[in-house]
C-alpha cells in the first residue's frame, strides 16, 4: 500500500476489532521476553498499539511508521514519556546498530517491499542477544489460494506461511528461532471491511467472495453467517528469533 492509502486508512484504524484482542496481545509480549531495563523498536507501529503494550514493560520504545497520520493518532491517543514515534522507512533505519534489546513487527512486513533488507536492519539495530518478533496472519490449511486471491482484492501484499516466517528469521542470521499459532475466533468481517479504508464497491466485493466460496473454505475458517455479517476465525502466527552473541 502506498503512504497516501494509510493515511486514508488510518482515521478508522483503531476502530478495527481485532487489533486489541487481549489473548493475542498476551502471548504476543510473552514472546518478547520483555524486562524492565530494555529498549523495544516497534516497527510499522501504525497508531502505536504495540508501542503502548511494550512501554508498559519496557524502560524506553521507539515506533517507528511511514505514515504522518498514523503517527499523528499514536502521538494523540498513546502518548507516554517512555515512548518515541518516528517516521522511518523499515528498509532503511536511522539507529545506530545494537541499540535494542527487543525489535517487534506486527502486521507490517507483509506491506514491505524488500523484506529481504528490511529484516537486515531490525537484526542491525538488535544487540546481541536481543530478540526479534515478528506476527503475521496466515493461512489456515488448504486456504491459501482463497487467502491470496482474497487479499489481492483489497490491497497489494504478500502471503505468509510458517515457513515463509522462519526462512525469513532465518535470513536475517537469527537463530533460537520460536513459534506460536493463535487461532482468533469470530472476526468480523463487516467490521474490518468497514474500517478497511476500502470503497463499497471493493468490500461487496471480498464480502460476496467469503459468503461464496467454497464449503471446505468455510469450514477451515469455522465461518459462521450471522445478521447479515460474517465470522470467522483467523490464524495468526507469532514468531522470534535471537541475535547470535
Amino acid at each position: 500500500m502506498s503512504i497516501f492509502e494509510w493515511n486514508i486508512r488510518a482515521p478508522k484504524y483503531d476502530n478495527l476489532e481485532w487489533t486489541n484482542r487481549e489473548q493475542y496481545m498476551e502471548i504476543f509480549l510473552k514472546m518478547c521476553g520483555l524486562k524492565s531495563n530494555f529498549r523495544a523498536c516497534d516497527v510499522g507501529t501504525g497508531t502505536g498499539i504495540i508501542a503502548q503494550a511494550l512501554a508498559q514493560y519496557c524502560q524506553k520504545v521507539d515506533a517507528i511508521d511511514l505514515s504522518e497520520a498514523m503517527l499523528k493518532i499514536a502521538e494523540s491517543k498513546r502518548k507516554s514519556k517512555n515512548i518515541g514515534y518516528k517516521l522511518m522507512n523499515a528498509e532503511n533505519m536511522e539507529f545506530d546498530s545494537k541499540k535494542f534489546d527487543c525489535v517487534t513487527a506486527r502486521m507490517c512486513f507483509h506491506h514491505i517491499i524488500h523484506q529481504e533488507k528490511a529484516i537486515k536492519e531490525c537484526v542491525r539495530i538488535l544487540k546481541s542477544g536481543g530478540k526479534f518478533v515478528i506476527s503475521e496472519g496466515i493461512p489456515p490449511p488448504g486456504a491459501r489460494k482463497f487467502y491470496t486471491e482474497m487479499f489481492k482484492l483489497k490491497e497489494k501484499r504478500r502471503t505468509y506461511t510458517i515457513d515463509d516466517l522462519v526462512e525469513l528469521l532465518e535470513h536475517g542470521g537469527l537463530n533460537n528461532i520460536m513459534i506460536e499459532v493463535h487461532k482468533m475466533p469470530n472476526v468480523s468481517i463487516n467490521n474490518w471491511l468497514a474500517n478497511s479504508g476500502k470503497s463499497k464497491a471493493v468490500c461487496k466485493k471480498i464480502y460476496d467472495m467469503h459468503l461464496d466460496c467454497e464449503e471446505y473454505i468455510k469450514r477451515t475458517y469455522n465461518m459462521k453467517i450471522l445478521d447479515g455479517d460474517i465470522f470467522m476465525d483467523w490464524l495468526i502466527a507469532i514468531v522470534s528469533g535471537v541475535k547470535p552473541q
